[in-house]
């Protein structure tokens, strides 16, 4: 991404702040929002993700707050949908070791999803 793309990331991200706090999003989006925002502009490729990282875990894993663990959520459930798919690509492969990892990273992340519904109550 070059500096004219990150710019207009940052300032649509910023727009999106001010908007989500007039319609009462969840501090944590917008706590998450605001440092990709930071990093953005300061050409910063490791806070961002180290902040998303440590709030999924910390308050979601460790203090079982929601959003964060909405947010784990999301993420499992968008590997799944890209490992799903690429098992469809390639469940006919003559790759069979490679087909049945694909097979038990489907059945970790189902798992992990099924976790996370509990702890969220879903």
């Amino acid at each position: 991404m070059d500096e004219k793309e990150r710019m207009a990331r940052a300032n649509g991200l910023q727009a999106e702040i001010f908007h989500g706090i007039t319609c009462g999003e969840p501090a944590e989006r917008l706590l998450l929002k605001a440092i990709e925002c930071l990093a953005l502009r300061d050409n910063d490729t490791v806070s961002y993700q180290e902040a998303r990282e440590n709030m999924k875990a910390i308050y979601g894993m460790g203090l079982g707050e929601e959003v964060p663990l909405e947010i784990e959520l999301e993420d499992v459930e968008g590997r799944l949908a890209k490992l799903r798919d690429s098992y469809e690509r390639e469940k006919d492969s003559e790759q069979k070791d490679m087909v049945e990892r694909l097979k038990r990273a489907i059945q970790t992340h189902e798992a992990r999803v099924k976790e996370l519904r509990a702890r969220l109550g879903k």
